[in-house]
């Protein structure tokens, strides 16, 4: 009997003794993964590429440090607010160029094609010189019906261009977000009153934004609300604005479509505090900094390795 009570503390004590040597190597791997962990190189920065396509806006006209206005700015943004992450930027912004013509480079250029290929994010800018192109063949006409008309066979042409245009770019990449800004109203406050450019630019962004829906992966950035009506924040001083363009009107001051027309080739003795003082057109740095804000949002939404 007394035998068989030894044996049984021998085996007993045995087992507390193979217990606490497995809470000690326990003890030490997990003190060593803790160690390993906070002592150990931080991972590299992930890498990715930004391909920008377009006209004077991808391009960065109107922004004074010529490095390309709201896509350098994107870059250096991504990157502070995402240590893990370095951003490379590729410009293939044209100003001047329509939709077509944007498309017809992304057909025939080989270059774009791979910068296309390869990006991690795409951003497109188009549609503005579309409809200045519209504007300023029918700037002079005086007949709503007749302008009515054009303004739809205009919307329609619009649609079927851009909807062209997205998808070739979708066809070389079918993984990478793809961002598209809208347009602005860059006259407006220099002609609140003319209702119709306004409207115009309105029925653009409406079409634009329709086909990016046809599309997956590709978002909408907004600009006009910011960029058309300047400082002009609030309703009441729109309204104030307005009531000046209107009395100056009345007052006999008359703005010809001539004074259009010249404010449409960027021309101005007033001022949008959020466009170029050069032409009175494009963005300035402020401007491009609003662009970016806006962009960086959509981002920050569909891009998981993007922090808000």
């Amino acid at each position: 009997m007394s035998t068989n009570k030894h044996g049984k503390q021998k085996r007993h004590f045995g087992i507390w003794v193979l217990l606490f040597g497995l809470l000690v190597i326990a003890a030490a791997l997990f003190g060593g993964y803790h160690y390993f962990n906070s002592t150990r190189t931080p991972a590299l920065p992930r890498e990715v590429k930004l391909t920008a396509v377009g006209d004077s806006l991808t391009q960065g006209v109107g922004d004074p440090t010529g490095k390309g206005g709201y896509t350098h700015l994107i870059a250096k943004k991504v990157n502070h607010k995402n240590p893990n992450v370095k951003m490379s930027m590729v410009n293939y912004g044209i100003s001047g160029e329509t939709t077509n013509q944007i498309n017809y480079r992304v057909v025939h250029s080989k270059r774009l094609q791979h910068s296309l290929r390869t990006a991690n994010v795409i951003t497109i800018t188009t549609g503005g010189n579309d409809l200045l192109k519209f504007l300023k063949a029918n700037v002079m006409s005086t007949n709503q019906k007749t302008l009515n008309q054009r303004s739809l066979k205009y919307a329609v042409n619009y649609q079927s261009r851009v909807t062209r245009l997205f998808r070739n770019i979708r066809h070389l990449n079918r993984q990478a977000p793809i961002f598209v800004f809208g347009i602005y109203n860059p006259v407006y406050v220099y002609f609140p009153q003319v209702a119709y450019i306004n409207e115009t630019v309105a029925k653009t962004n409406q079409i634009t934004n329709q086909v990016i829906h046809q599309q997956h992966g590709m978002y909408f950035v907004s600009i006009n609300k910011q960029l058309t009506d300047g400082q002009f924040k609030t309703v009441h001083s729109r309204k104030v604005l307005k009531k000046k363009a209107t009395d100056s009107l009345t007052q006999g001051s008359n703005h010809s479509a001539a004074d259009i027309d010249r404010l449409l080739d960027g021309q101005s003795s007033q001022s949008n505090k959020y466009l170029s003082n050069n032409d009175h057109f494009h963005p300035n740095l402020t401007g491009y900094k609003i662009m970016t804000n806006l962009l960086y949002k959509q981002m920050a939404q569909h891009i998981t390795w993007i922090k808000e």
